[in-house]
């Protein structure tokens, strides 16, 4: 699970720091840098309170951070990842005909 919240954290803040020199939308890159804080924070409650998991009982912070950090803070960021890139595809492509259409007309 280390590994998984590493990547995450580097995806989400690599995310954040280059969606603006790509162009995505700022939507978009609020949502990356909040889900790489939100990450931190889960990451943090999940340190914390590891190793009462560790030894059996569990409690209901760590449990939810666990899952959090494992898999529901994870698919956040490839959604927001997909996101930006299928808008990059459908700006390429609108601006594509945009110039075909324009070129056809001189």
């Amino acid at each position: 699970m280390e590994v998984v919240a590493a990547a995450t954290l580097y995806g989400l803040f690599s995310a954040w720091m280059l969606f603006p020199i790509f162009g995505v939308r700022p939507m978009l890159t609020t949502s990356a840098a909040a889900l790489t804080w939100i990450e931190f924070v889960a990451v943090i409650a999940w340190g914390v309170t590891r190793e009462d998991c560790a030894s059996g009982s569990c409690s209901a912070v760590g449990e939810v951070a666990g899952t959090a950090v494992a898999w529901d803070l994870p698919a956040l960021a490839i959604a927001v990842v997909a996101l930006a890139v299928a808008d990059a595809v459908r700006r390429h492509r609108s601006g594509t005909r945009h110039r075909a259409t324009s070129e056809q007309r001189r």
